[in-house]
């Protein structure tokens, strides 16, 4: 009863704007126009945010959407795809993790050199790339001990170049994997940002598209790079404060984002249940709960795009500098650049 009362008004403005995304979006759909109700919904959440002043009433339903429905959401789609899948889209895309965290980091540092930089900002503006967006500048925020002016930079960086993706890579996505929907959402997947950017993105294409396959491999891509959240925080503990006092499990055990475990699990689970129920006469059950689990992750992940939409100060991201924005840009394409050269040469098997 608390939480409705502190929440009603960021309850009633979210599920507002998610309802009205989903009507106008089949509403211009019978106009033969396409845009999905995920993309109206960061789009909707945008304009909202930055003309009206009523933010601090909604911000806690803003960070409970981004915060725990959207990783709620994301769980349950492990139980659209089989463990087969997720370890076939996990081993497509791993190599090409590395390769753009690798890359990334030697153009970034490069260019924080060349403009004079600080080195601190060139850390956050990789982690928030490679990595997992805001989760990975936080977290690593906390191990190089930045001050607030370059990580609320990196943030920033992070939100506007993944804001930018949500709306232009599942076009490019179909442009370039329409044969492959597998490598289109990996492609979103290792290119885009943030979670919630990866989300979105993937719900657009697939219902832009009519690709399940494109958001599930999508959303395993997103969560392998999350995982690498283990690796990087000691490595970055290391080389930046070896001679300091830093609590790395802390760390880790803070930010490791365990909604990966949810989403495998119940990855194993739908494959069990596939085994269990096949060729009996509850399998229609079974499947008519696979079906409903994935509306309500798909509806879960609207409320965290319009939420994701809300959040967005438009004004503050501008305000950063040209420096920390062509930083940011050349670190956005190269991960972009590198994702399709590598899906479309280096993995030609999965092309027709």
């Amino acid at each position: 009863m608390h939480f409705l009362k502190k929440n009603i008004f960021g309850i009633v403005i979210v599920s507002f704007i998610v309802l009205t995304s989903i009507y106008l979006s089949k509403v211009l759909a019978v106009n033969n126009v396409l845009l999905s109700s995920a993309f109206l919904c960061v789009f909707i959440g945008l304009l909202v945010g930055n003309i009206f002043s009523f933010k601090e009433k909604i911000d806690p339903f803003i960070d409970f959407s981004l915060k725990k429905l959207l990783r709620i959401g994301i769980a349950l789609l492990g139980l659209s795809l089989s463990l087969n899948e997720l370890l076939s889209y996990g081993s497509t895309a791993i190599i090409l993790v590395v390769i753009n965290i690798i890359i990334a980091f030697l153009i970034i540092i490069f260019l924080c050199k060349l403009f004079k930089i600080p080195r601190k900002l060139g850390y956050l503006i990789t982690m928030g790339t490679c990595i997992c967006g805001v989760t990975a500048v936080i977290a690593t925020s906390s191990i190089i001990k930045s001050d607030k002016t370059e990580t609320s930079y990196a943030v920033g960086i992070v939100t506007l170049f993944g804001i930018i993706a949500v709306f232009l890579y599942p076009y490019l996505a179909n442009h370039f994997f329409h044969s492959s929907s597998d490598l289109a959402g990996i492609f979103l997947g290792t290119a885009i940002h943030d979670t919630a950017q990866v989300s979105a993105a993937g719900v657009i294409y697939s219902e832009l598209f009519s690709s399940e396959e494109a958001l599930n491999s999508a959303m395993t891509t997103k969560l392998l790079r999350n995982s690498f959240l283990v690796v990087l925080i000691p490595l970055i503990a290391y080389l930046y404060t070896k001679d300091e006092n830093i609590n790395v499990k802390k760390s880790i055990k803070n930010f490791f984002p365990f909604f990966v475990l949810a989403f495998i699990i119940l990855a194993l689970v739908r494959t069990m249940g596939d085994f269990v129920f096949d060729g009996t006469n509850e399998v229609f059950y079974w499947e008519e709960f696979i079906v409903q689990s994935k509306k309500l992750s798909i509806y879960l992940i609207l409320f965290a795009m319009v939420a994701l939409g809300l959040q967005t100060n438009i004004k503050s991201i501008f305000n950063l500098g040209i420096k920390p924005l062509l930083i940011g840009f050349a670190a956005s394409a190269s991960v972009g650049v590198l994702s399709v050269l590598y899906l479309l040469f280096l993995v030609p098997q999965m092309v027709n």
